[in-house]
């Protein structure tokens, strides 16, 4: 074999060796210096307050009230126990302070607005202003309404927080001014935010099937 053709072939061998050979691994990607879009869920809590019955001496009322709010206005929901049977007169109080004995330290009925007393269906009536419990035979009674006049929000000048919830011993006849002569003071709970926990006191009934002493108001 010429030299001229051993060379030919000691190339051609060399390039065979280079071609088979391992290849180079491509760089991985750079990581991306744009910020991650991260997906949040926002569940809205809706806001509620919640007052817990006090009996005036020599009596066994319980009950709680709720106030919960909505698009709508505030939803209130009261269910008592232990009281006598019959319509008992049932108002928010200008000051949620329960301490004298017949409970007079709650002032009047809530009426930012100046107008006078009436019933929950009346245009002008007290923002506290709603009407009567129907007490059953066996002592029990629940109320719910709708009303646009109340919130729940404590920074408002309407807010229910911080004011008392009152039940009466006689019906309210939802005319006489200005408190519908429903009587003496039976039961009263100072407004409050809920909270996780259950309140203390907090009066559980069952829910029976049918019509429920509910009125809904603007």
């Amino acid at each position: 074999m010429s030299k001229l053709s051993l060379s030919s072939f000691v190339l051609v061998l060399l390039v065979g060796v280079i071609a088979c050979g391992p290849k180079a691994e491509a760089p991985p990607p750079e990581a991306s210096s744009e910020p991650v879009a991260q997906v949040v869920e926002v569940v809205e809590v809706a806001q509620e307050a919640i007052a817990v019955l006090m009996p005036r001496a020599g009596t066994e009322v319980s009950g709680t009230v709720t106030f919960t709010q909505t698009g709508e206005g505030v939803v209130v929901v009261a269910k008592i126990a232990g009281v006598s049977p019959g319509l008992h007169g049932f108002h928010l109080h200008e000051k949620g302070d329960c301490s004298a004995p017949d409970f007079t330290s709650t002032g009047g009925h809530f009426n930012p607005t100046g107008d006078p007393h009436g019933g929950p269906d009346d245009v002008i009536r007290h923002a506290g202003d709603f009407g009567n419990i129907l007490v059953e035979e066996d002592g029990t009674g629940r109320l719910e309404l709708l009303t646009s006049m109340l919130t729940v929000d404590p920074a408002a000048e309407n807010t229910v927080i911080g004011r008392a919830v009152i039940l009466h011993e006689g019906e309210d006849d939802l005319e006489s001014q200005p408190t519908g002569a429903a009587g003496a003071r039976l039961a009263c709970g100072t407004v409050v935010m809920a909270g996780l926990e259950e309140v203390p006191g907090m009066v559980h009934m069952e829910e029976e099937e049918g019509p429920s002493n509910s009125e809904a108001v603007d």
